[in-house]
């Protein structure tokens, strides 16, 4: 496709930045889509739609920056960083470290939405079998909490519930699971399972706001029973696992997705800030082994129709307000989405402007970045809610979204304790057996009837259970793992990452070009060690089969170019003839600038300064990380010096241009010269034309102990 401007004919490679600055163009993207969510069944959490007016209202935090006075000189001429196309450097002997992390910790990513109990297996050798030969790990019960709540409700006595009838539901919890041996088998892939709260669990009493319409739990004393409820809970219905019992967890959420409930449980968001709170407090001091969050979002559209940045102080800035000091991880869902006329995709820039702006408004005010958990993240659509009949489509616009959202996590190994993709079982929980009253069966599944392949509606249950194309994200991802290595791309639109174990790398590359890629690849290691063999999984849409296909394919050993598909993800895996050395570094470190969410005038610097950084290797390199919330016909290519050196900002960024959404909300990565960076920095932003802000101001900083010498330049 060709796009005509000014009569000037534009490639079409063309940049997505120039793309956004040409108002006068309406560009049709692939596929397309707004903000749908999937219903939410009252055992299994799945993401509500946006409430469109927030529950409370905060005072706007913007700020307008002065115009700063010229610099005494004029900045310095930018020095050259080496850029490339569709290349790919894997620098295998350098072991790349973001805190203290330098492997790949599947437990944290490779999960599933189910508990060790879940019931909706074929048989246990099934759950045993799948579990250890795809390296899955159990991900989060959302079920069970409010379930042992509400058999407490018979014998409480003035909104207080009896301890021995606890007790009693504990012990018989606790002698259901000693009989579960295959259970105990697996509690090795335990150890990040996390449990949670429901909004129908929200304790009225606390301040009387229960009416004859509201959802929520109205027999229960008060946010101090709630909390008291959660730590005897902890403590009377798990042991350490085996004949003791179920092994307590380490991650609670305190209730799921409750702010954009709010409204039906005529609370607001301040209130149930309280209660996480008083929660966090509650645990804190019982169980100092457990980590306490929230608020669990949903649909953290945080520009919300570029009306100021109002639902974030709505949302984020009243919860880190009120709670975040007490809190051990911030909670969110991630989700693409569909409408059944457009795609929209919060996976590339969109996700790293959500984390950044909340990351940095917490360190503004309480000190600190809190950790991630990503209790839900994938692809939900099409249709309301997510309904309609079984689609081999969707299941491979879900495999494309955990792939692609989960690399960007990847990408944060320090800051995620937990996340997983969004996938059931069964979830024969789910209406009448399963089935809504429209005769549609729950979208994601790892379990299909096989009668629902060919689009049929109201399939009864008749035992033959198959599974669906989700597996294929598990059967491409089963053998990754080993130590992380540098890898870089030289187009952001090409997620990378890479693993050595032992002979073995494993070289990730996730497409978020709607359309074919070919590229080339740099495998460099210093010591030249033989290669045997070079072998690929890659997971693309079949457009004839309508379908997702799993493709097991073997390279020459010589091979540096390979084809990944639109939207696709491979996996190279390429064994030595000896174990890879890996004796060099590149340690990264993220930094936080001094202030957020400024306001953009034409022709007035912004001046962000970034303190006590680390750059003192001989080798590094440096990436400055500004969040953009502007409308579509405005510029994100602002004019940048950096310590009075101008900055050369890349005309492109990750993911898609968002012109599917009501305006642009995404990160632009500017590499930095690692010589210009100081212990003390001072960049100052310029745009061209007034409205919107730059909602975030990170960087980070890579210190190498060799030249990396990006892209043989």
């Amino acid at each position: 496709m060709k796009l005509i401007f000014s009569s000037k004919v534009l490639p079409s490679k063309i940049s997505k930045l120039s793309i956004i600055t040409l108002a006068i163009f309406s560009l049709t993207a692939c596929g397309g889509g707004g903000d749908t969510t999937a219903s939410t069944p009252t055992n299994n959490p799945a993401p509500d739609p946006d409430q469109s007016t927030p529950d409370n209202t905060t005072p706007d935090e913007t700020t307008t920056p002065t115009p700063d006075e010229p610099p005494a000189t004029s900045p310095d001429t930018t020095p050259s960083i080496p850029t490339a196309g569709y290349v790919i450097d894997v620098n295998l002997n350098v072991n790349h470290i973001k805190g203290e992390v330098d492997s790949f910790d599947r437990s944290r990513y490779i999960t599933m939405h189910i508990g060790a109990t879940d019931n909706e297996w074929p048989d246990n050798a099934t759950a045993k079998k799948f579990m250890e030969d795809y390296d899955v790990y159990y991900g989060r019960d959302n079920g069970s909490t409010p379930w042992q709540m509400g058999r407490l409700e018979g014998g409480s006595v003035d909104g207080i519930f009896n301890d021995d009838e606890m007790t009693k539901n504990a012990e018989q919890s606790k002698t259901w699971y000693k009989n579960n041996t295959t259970a105990h088998a697996l509690e090795d892939r335990m150890g990040n399972m996390m449990y949670g709260g429901q909004e129908f669990m929200y304790p009225h009493k606390e301040y009387n706001t229960c009416s004859a319409n509201c959802e929520g739990n109205a027999w229960i004393a008060g946010y101090d029973e709630y909390a008291r409820f959660f730590s005897e809970y902890l403590t009377k219905f798990f042991g350490t696992g085996g004949t003791t019992g179920q092994k307590k967890p380490k991650i609670i959420e305190v209730m799921n997705e409750p702010f954009v409930k709010s409204g039906k449980l005529h609370t607001t968001n301040a209130n149930i800030t309280e209660l996480h709170k008083v929660v966090a407090d509650k645990l804190h001091a019982d169980h100092p082994d457990v980590k306490v969050g929230g608020f669990t979002a949903a649909f953290p559209a945080l520009e919300n129709n570029n009306n100021n940045f109002a639902l974030f102080d709505n949302t984020w800035k009243t919860f880190i307000d009120g709670a975040g000091q007490e809190m051990d991880f911030y909670s969110i869902h991630l989700y693409d989405n569909h409408d059944e006329t457009n795609h929209m995709y919060r996976s590339g820039s969109n996700i790293e402007a959500i984390l950044d702006m909340i990351e940095h408004y917490s360190v503004i005010t309480i000190g600190e970045a809190k950790p991630w958990v990503i209790s839900e993240h994938g692809f939900f659509a099409p249709g309301e809610k997510g309904k309609g009949p079984y689609s081999r489509e969707r299941d491979w616009w879900n495999i494309r979204s955990f792939s692609s959202i989960m690399m960007q996590l990847m990408d944060k190994p320090d800051q995620i304790l937990t996340s997983m993709p969004f996938s059931i079982l069964k979830a024969k929980w789910a209406g009448e057996n399963g089935l809504s009253d429209e005769g549609h069966r729950y979208s994601t599944r790892l379990y299909v009837l096989r009668d629902e392949l060919d689009g049929s509606i109201n399939v009864q249950d008749n035992g033959d259970w198959i599974y669906s194309d989700i597996k294929k994200f598990y059967e491409l991802w089963s053998e990754v793992k080993g130590k992380r290595i540098d890898t870089k791309p030289g187009d952001l639109d090409l997620q990378t990452d890479g693993y050595v174990d032992g002979k073995n790398l494993y070289f990730i590359v996730n497409n978020l070009e709607h359309e074919n890629v070919e590229f080339d690849f740099n495998l460099i290691d210093k010591n030249n060690t033989a290669i045997e063999s070079i072998s690929t999984k890659h997971v693309y849409f079949d457009a004839q089969a309508v379908a997702p296909v799993l493709e097991e394919t073997t390279l020459e050993n010589t091979a540096t170019r390979f084809t990944v598909n639109a939207n696709a993800t491979a996996i190279i895996k390429v064994t030595y003839a000896a174990d890879i050395m890996i004796d060099e570094k590149s340690v990264e470190t993220k930094y936080y600038a001094d202030k957020m969410k400024q306001t953009i005038t034409s022709g007035q610097d912004i001046t962000f300064n970034i303190d006590a950084v680390k750059a003192t290797s001989a080798n590094g390199e440096a990436v400055l990380r500004l969040g953009l919330g502007r409308l579509h016909n405005k510029s994100l290519l602002p004019e940048i010096t950096f310590n009075n050196t101008t900055i050369e900002v890349p005309d492109d960024f990750r993911g898609y241009d968002q012109n599917t959404r009501h305006s642009f909300f995404g990160v632009i990565e500017i590499p930095v010269p690692y010589s210009v960076v100081k212990a003390n920095n001072t960049i100052k932003v310029r745009f061209s034309d007034t409205g919107g802000f730059v909602t975030s101001a990170t960087m980070q900083v890579f210190e190498t102990t060799t030249d990396l010498n990006r892209f043989a330049q």
